[in-house]
């Protein structure tokens, strides 16, 4: 997997590859930096994300709920169908804002 973060007033986080155990280590180094910003906007580009784990589901609601917090908004964008039917089989689609 690789990760691309284009911080700004609103932090751009570019997902490819697969969201997975063995990669969710390096993912959640980077949400913990963009949770102790000052940043008020995350949007995640999958466009190129192919697949995601519990692991990573688990990642994506700590980013959520830590945006939450800091009243700040974390949105998803250009996700595909494959990810979109892990969304809406575990209720994260429900949970997340998905554009």
């Amino acid at each position: 997997m690789k990760i691309k973060i284009e911080p700004g007033e609103e932090t751009l986080i570019y997902l490819s590859g697969q969201l997975d155990t063995l990669t969710a280590i390096d993912f959640e180094k980077e949400i913990h930096k963009i949770l102790n910003t000052d940043t008020k906007a995350v949007v995640l580009d999958g466009a190129e994300w192919t697949y995601v784990s519990s692991a990573g589901l688990r990642l994506l609601l700590t980013l959520q709920k830590g945006m939450t917090v800091k009243k700040g908004s974390f949105r998803l964008r250009r996700i595909n169908a494959d990810i979109m039917d892990i969304f809406n089989i575990t209720g994260f689609s429900s949970i997340l804002t998905i554009e």
